[in-house]
């Protein structure tokens, strides 16, 4: 073997060094990627599980409560209020006073302490206790997407409820667990809006 070629050994070797170096970094992305994008399934499977066997402990986990209790209290504020009227003479104050009693009624239910009740309420237990597959059969229902990196959202019509607006659950990463930390209430469905025409009234033609 020539000293040329001796030389040339080490480069190869070298060379394919940084190509396995290559390919593990874009495995390791891609797996990465793959169990990120896989994670809030999994959290959204416990959660239905945790809700369907009454396994409070898990479900409490998975919650971030501050964050659930002020998403409710907009959604409860926003349906007893609704649009405000031209000719209310005291906005402010029926605004701030149906605040301040749905901000103390949902912090008096809405906490861990009562979170059974409240899936008892939401969920009734002969309803999602029927076969050994209506766990899968719920989850089938259930429509899920990224709405940002961040951010994943599940919404799924609830029994009783066909025709309101879906349950609808947002989830966030917390302390690298995701969490659902918005809760969108079954609703009914808001009534379109009928504009009135701004244009002159006709008047009717009198013949002379």
């Amino acid at each position: 073997m020539s000293y040329l070629s001796r030389m040339e050994i080490p480069g190869g070797i070298a060379a394919l060094r940084r190509q396995q170096a290559r390919w593990v970094c874009a495995g390791t992305l891609a797996a990465a990627t793959s169990l990120y994008a896989a994670s809030p399934f999994f959290t959204l499977w416990s959660v239905t599980s945790a809700v369907r066997t009454h396994d409070l402990g898990s479900l409490n986990t998975c919650l971030k409560w501050e964050s659930v209790r002020s998403s409710l209290k907009n959604q409860v504020v926003d349906s007893l209020i609704g649009p405000p009227h031209a000719d209310d003479e005291l906005p402010g104050f029926g605004e701030s006073f149906a605040s301040s009693a749905v901000s103390n009624a949902v912090d008096e239910e809405v906490r861990p302490e009562r979170l059974g009740t409240l899936i008892d309420h939401l969920v009734p237990q002969e309803q999602i206790r029927v076969t050994p597959g209506s766990l899968l059969g719920l989850l089938g229902r259930v429509h899920m997407h990224f709405t940002h990196p961040g951010v994943f959202e599940a919404s799924v019509i609830m029994p009783g409820h066909e025709n309101e607006t879906p349950l609808r659950l947002q989830m966030r990463i917390h302390a690298f667990q995701w969490k659902i930390d918005r809760v969108d209430l079954p609703a009914p469905h808001p009534q379109p809006l009928i504009e009135a025409s701004a244009g002159p009234v006709p008047q009717p033609v009198t013949q002379p």
